[in-house]
């Protein structure tokens, strides 16, 4: 079956639910936005990928298999809207341009939907063809570079609070940890690029492109899990130094 060929976005498919349902409960649990936002993003890019799988496997039923995508691109947009507004509650609360920020990411993504739909790519498979689609990609990397600008940015200003022993070297490391993580969300979203111009061009999803996608997805998650579930004994191997000190 087509879909087994794409094994890395099925793989990076399971670990969003597994992910996004315990960051879900951990936000609900402390009462924390940012934990239960990118948790809800999380879900909601495995029920997109999901979708997308079903909707390959019903290709021969035409009708049924765009319902199914059209659903999937809906979730997909939420997923996005939520991935949006991240950085304002996780860095930047209270501030007013980055309120103004998050909101224009997230009405690129939803106006993705409609205006490719008006301008005859429901889908939004055709990039050199639809203005719309690129809207819709501006809001996804602008938000994945702004979670890697405030990552970076967070982790220097951490660095001379831990020569100064004001906090524990485990925090300056998670936001490294967000600052790569925004990194493998940007070097995806530029890859994406690349893999839509091939599918306008041939009609077919490549397998390469997808399973290059899927990994990148895979090691965001990677330092997502670690920032908030790393085991005991990693986290006493990033505060060792400053213990030994």
């Amino acid at each position: 079956m087509e879909v087994f060929e794409h094994i890395g976005s099925v793989a990076s498919s399971l670990i969003y639910f597994a992910l996004g349902s315990r960051l879900t409960l951990l936000g609900a649990r402390t009462r924390s936005g940012a934990e239960w936002l990118i948790g809800l993003t999380f879900l909601s890019w495995g029920a997109y990928y999901a979708l997308w799988f079903l909707s390959i496997g019903l290709h021969s039923q035409s009708a049924l298999e765009f319902e199914i995508f059209i659903t999937a691109r809906a979730i997909d947009c939420l997923g996005m809207a939520c991935f949006a507004f991240f950085p304002l509650l996780a860095f930047r609360r209270g501030s007013t341009w980055a309120k103004w920020l998050a909101a224009s990411l997230a009405i690129c993504v939803i106006a993705g939907i409609p205006g490719s739909s008006w301008a005859g790519d429901p889908k939004g498979v055709s990039p050199l063809t639809n203005f719309w689609w690129w809207l819709e990609w501006l809001g996804s990397v602008g938000s994945g570079v702004w979670i890697g600008v405030e990552g970076i940015h967070h982790y220097g200003i951490t660095r001379a609070r831990v020569r100064l022993g004001l906090c524990e070297p485990i925090v300056g490391h998670r936001y490294l940890l967000w600052g790569l993580a925004g990194v493998f969300w940007t070097l995806l979203d530029i890859i994406v690029i690349g893999q839509y111009v091939d599918f306008w061009a041939t009609q077919t999803w490549s397998s390469a492109l997808e399973n290059l996608v899927g990994l990148l997805e895979i090691a965001a998650l990677a330092m997502v899990w670690l920032v908030y579930f790393a085991p005991a004994a990693y986290q006493r191997k990033i505060n060792a130094p400053a213990a030994s000190a």
